[in-house]
């Protein structure tokens, strides 16, 4: 079931890419993957249990607002925010999953989502790359850095999962408005 699931999905995101224009201008495919990356991250592990509320104050990080950060950018740099933030993303779920409760299957097509959205941009900052060096924005390097050196002093628990799930739908939410921006833009 859940893989005749994944296998529709990518079906409709191949259809839906080749109606699309080429290149950097997949923003409404991106938009798509996006709200399928939410779902799924809500659908991974329902509301935020409350006996961990505690243990959010020991991630020592302010929220990371991308909105601000892309704000007067050109839209290749909003593209390269948003390509930065979705590597970050996926690396950290790709660390130690031992300790979470979520369904197994759900993490993964999370996951699978998340790999489609990077390759979708990839073209595009690959393309960048060529005129300019890659410019690495380290707010969100060192935003990303502090999640992981969280969720390793945590030992990778439950609770700190949890609070880097919150995270990371904060990020995902924020996105829309950023692919929204480079969309008027054009």
């Amino acid at each position: 079931m859940a893989l005749a699931s994944i296998w529709r999905f990518w079906m409709v995101s191949l259809f839906l890419s080749g109606t699309l224009s080429l290149g950097c201008e997949r923003l409404q495919l991106q938009q798509v993957l996006n709200k399928h990356t939410l779902s799924k991250l809500s659908q991974m592990g329902g509301s935020f249990p409350q006996h961990c509320i505690k243990q959010r104050h020991f991630l020592k990080s302010k929220p990371l607002d991308l909105v601000k950060l892309s704000t007067a950018l050109e839209t290749e740099d909003r593209i390269r925010i948003v390509h930065q933030t979705l590597r970050h993303i996926n690396k950290i779920y790709s660390m130690n999953l031992g300790s979470v409760t979520w369904a197994r299957d759900k993490v993964e097509h999370f996951r699978l989502i998340l790999d489609r959205q990077l390759s979708e941009l990839q073209d595009c900052v690959r393309k960048q790359e060529s005129e300019h060096k890659m410019k690495r924005n380290f707010t969100i390097h060192n935003y990303f850095r502090k999640l992981e050196k969280f969720l390793k002093q945590e030992k990778f628990s439950e609770c700190a999962w949890e609070i880097i799930r919150t995270e990371t739908r904060a990020q995902l939410q924020q996105m829309n408005s950023v692919m929204a921006q480079i969309r008027r833009r054009n």
